[in-house]
């Protein structure tokens, strides 16, 4: 067994062992992130079943399928030759018939990054295959893998959190020391968390409330430097202000109304003249010191020039309102041309798509169930011309320079849903084992196959 486990951690490797001696092939082994699910999983690789071909598939978000395919295959057989246009079970079928590989034993981590159709794929062969294929995976969310017997996992107590840190610390503080037994009651029993433990942690309250003064220190110096800044801003900003209202103004000038008062301007012109005069008459003194010279522009002619003025634009009213007169006339006296009819533009109702640009436009999380699988596009052809009571649909893609032509059904809202189709599909087409696909995967195959 591997060096430095738990007796707990051990009985539980011994409990997956006799579980899969007991006849069930697929084990997921379920636990929150740090709790050694993949230190589990070596220990059953390494200790159990040694006669087993074993296999052990880290999976990632960038883990490509036909990657997983290939590792589980070369850890099984002896330089085996991949189908890439067959999938897992179908080229397991072909290479046992060629070689018989023997027992296998198979540990995949991390299967939430595990696509649903290979997810299947596993548990057809643990279920079916003419082989013993046990295989272990592990996951933090339960039922990832239809099927599948999912085993808890549980944190560690307070006690085997102590005995895993003693494993790989030589000198632990004592079990009295309360930073000690903070740590490890804060850990939970994750043995991710345990083994981040720092030897070298001591509380230092001298040195802690040095730095705690040192930075509040800091923090009272740049406040207030900041409010000296605001102030100086603030005086800057009132100085100018200050200076825009409080300019000097010269007290020697003064200010002389020439303005003419209109009502007076549009009165008879005698009583006009005698009002001007009067006021001409009674005008007040000036400073000796600064005496101010006046023009006094005759009268007469500033009234003849605004009544000319007020004259001329009566007459352009009256002249405007004329031409407008004549121009309605002219309007109500033509007649109105005739309008032709505009022809509404006509349009076709667009053809519903095939092809591949049908599945294109479909759903991602849609699902189909795959017919048929041929080079010739006439056999595809006949094939849906023979099933006609089916709703079928085609799609092409080019693997390895040659042209396939799949045959699918309809696509269906999701798995459940393509199950019961498949369950009430002709005999005929049940005894070619359909097998369900997803939209997202065709769409990836067609991409990759309009990129070629």
């Amino acid at each position: 067994m591997q060096s430095q486990i738990l007796p707990s951690r051990a009985a539980l490797v011994d409990r997956i062992a006799m579980q899969f001696d007991y006849g069930q092939n697929l084990i997921t082994l379920v636990g929150s992130s740090g709790l050694g699910k993949s230190y589990l999983a070596e220990s059953l690789l390494t200790d159990k079943y040694p006669d087993f071909n074993k296999a052990f598939v880290k999976l990632t978000a960038n883990t490509q399928e036909f990657d997983v395919v290939r590792q589980l295959l070369e850890h099984s057989f002896r330089s085996p030759l991949i189908d890439q246009k067959l999938s897992l079970s179908e080229n397991f079928m072909l290479l046992h018939d060629e070689q018989a590989c023997g027992p296998c034993l198979w540990v995949l981590d991390n299967v939430r990054h595990l696509t649903q159709e290979l997810a299947e794929q596993l548990q057809k062969l643990a279920k079916s295959s003419r082989e013993t294929i046990y295989i272990l995976a592990t996951a933090q969310q339960p039922q990832l893998i239809p099927e599948s017997l999912d085993i808890h996992i549980e944190p560690l107590s307070m006690l085997e959190s102590k005995r895993l840190m003693s494993m790989f610390y030589k000198d632990l503080p004592p079990d009295e020391d309360p930073i000690f037994n903070t740590f490890v009651a804060e850990a939970r029993g994750n043995p991710s968390v345990l083994l981040s433990w720092q030897p070298q942690q001591s509380l230092n309250l001298r040195e802690q409330s040095s730095k705690v003064g040192s930075k509040s220190q800091w923090q009272w110096y740049v406040i207030a430097l900041c409010l000296i800044l605001t102030a100086l801003m603030v005086a800057l900003v009132y100085k100018q202000e200050l200076k825009r209202y409080w300019t000097p103004t010269q007290d020697n000038e003064e200010t002389v109304a020439t303005a003419i008062d209109a009502q007076a301007v549009f009165e008879a012109p005698t009583t006009t003249l005698e009002k001007v005069e009067v006021e001409n008459n009674v005008q007040p003194e000036l400073p000796a010191e600064a005496p101010t010279q006046i023009e006094t522009a005759p009268i007469g002619s500033i009234l003849s020039a605004l009544t000319e003025a007020k004259e001329d634009t009566i007459n352009n009213n009256n002249a405007l309102s004329e031409q407008a007169n004549e121009a309605e006339e002219a309007n109500v006296g033509s007649t109105p041309a005739t309008l032709s009819p505009v022809k509404e533009p006509q349009y076709a109702e667009p053809e519903p798509l095939t092809g591949n640009p049908w599945y294109l436009s479909r759903s991602d999380d849609e699902w189909v169930i795959q017919l048929l699988a041929v080079t010739e596009s006439e056999i595809a052809a006949g094939f849906m011309a023979e099933h006609n009571e089916v709703v079928t649909q085609q799609f092409t893609v080019l693997r390895n320079g040659r042209t396939w032509f799949v045959v699918t059904t309809d696509a269906y809202d999701s798995l459940n849903s393509a199950k019961q189709a498949k369950a009430v599909l002709p005999e005929a087409l049940r005894k070619g084992q359909p097998f369900f696909k997803r939209m997202s995967k065709i769409k990836q195959e067609i991409t990759q196959s309009l990129g070629n």
